[in-house]
């Protein structure tokens, strides 16, 4: 009778800790993403920028549904679980459009261009990227493997927000938006003082006025020279792309990917080595330079310390069975 009431207390404190936890990462949640909606209106303002929005019927139509559906999920049929984790998705959708628009701001920002500093520091540490280039040519499959990988980037944003659904994991979820948003919001401050344009313009003198360039990719840099010269002052919502080179956000990203889904053993070495892959890939497929990489490593590190220092507190001891591998018990780990 006594080990039964122990295991019940047990339990119940267990419930309690459960629901602590979710209520700072629900509170960080919303903090972050009003905070980056707010910053971004600022921003805005002091360089002169405005965002020109093509409201469709699909969008009159999507955006209230959503909302409904929340609603439905949380006040109607008692899912509290999935209504958080709808609320969670929107708060992602909200902070990657408000780290896109924080891109523009800091590309407004007319401080001199650092790409011969940058340059200077990838060949300090023993890059070259002639022989990266060239070491690529050669090996076509490696090369198409990297641009693969490159382009997984959003793919693996839905991932994010599917697997923790599944898993009943909603803490990951929301660990992941507020690491994101301080990455992105640091990602935006830094090229606002140390602005670049990119290695293919730079080193590899692909043409400057051109967006499509001869070899069928795409170049930024005649949008980031207008937000510069203040001749492109409103932005299309549905053309928004992102325009930093250092520090490199897709580095970033795939270190949050990794973290995010740490706790999913079985999803550990995939996401490993994919995003290895993409890191790898960012000097091809991103123009980076190698220091790009390392800046966006440590904006990663430091947003991941952020967030687990945030959100400590008393963690729960056990977590629901996952069809996709054993889960750690630390919302943070």
């Amino acid at each position: 009778m006594r080990d039964t009431t122990l295991s019940a207390k047990k339990t119940m404190r267990n419930c309690t800790d459960v629901t602590d936890v979710n209520e700072r990462f629900s509170a960080l949640a919303w903090q972050v993403t009003l905070g980056m909606t707010i910053l971004v209106v600022a921003w805005f303002n002091i360089v002169g920028l405005c965002v020109k929005v093509h409201v469709t019927p699909d969008m009159m139509a999507y955006v209230p549904g959503y909302i409904f559906l929340i609603v439905y999920c949380r006040l109607i049929w008692r899912k509290i679980e999935t209504a958080r984790m709808l609320i969670a998705v929107g708060q992602l959708t909200i902070v990657i459009i408000m780290g896109l628009m924080l891109s523009y701001a800091a590309s407004a920002v007319p401080f001199p261009y650092r790409d011969a500093e940058l340059l200077a520091l990838d060949r300090w540490l023993g890059f070259e990227r002639e022989a990266y280039m060239a070491f690529l040519k050669q090996h076509t499959a490696l090369r198409e493997v990297l641009y693969f990988a490159y382009t997984t980037i959003m793919h693996q944003t839905l991932l994010v927000c599917i697997v923790p659904l599944v898993v009943r994991r909603v803490d990951r979820l929301q660990a992941y938006i507020i690491a994101f948003a301080f990455a992105v919001t640091a990602t935006a401050v830094i090229a606002s003082f140390i602005p670049a344009a990119n290695a293919l313009i730079y080193v590899d003198k692909a043409p400057i006025d051109l967006s499509t360039l001869p070899d069928g990719g795409h170049s930024y840099f005649p949008t980031l020279e207008g937000l510069r010269a203040g001749t492109l002052r409103i932005i299309d919502f549905g053309g928004m792309e992102g325009l930093i080179a250092f520090p490199s956000f897709h580095t970033a990203n795939a270190i949050l990917f990794v973290w995010a889904l740490w706790p999913i053993h079985l999803l550990r070495l995939p996401m490993l080595v994919l995003n290895f892959l993409l890191i790898a890939s960012t000097p091809l497929a991103g123009a980076h330079y190698l220091v790009d990489l390392i800046g966006g490593a440590a904006v990663a590190f430091a947003s991941i310390f952020a967030t687990s220092r945030l959100v400590r507190g008393p963690l729960p001891s056990a977590t629901d069975a996952s069809i996709l591998g054993r889960v750690t018990t630390s919302p943070v780990a």
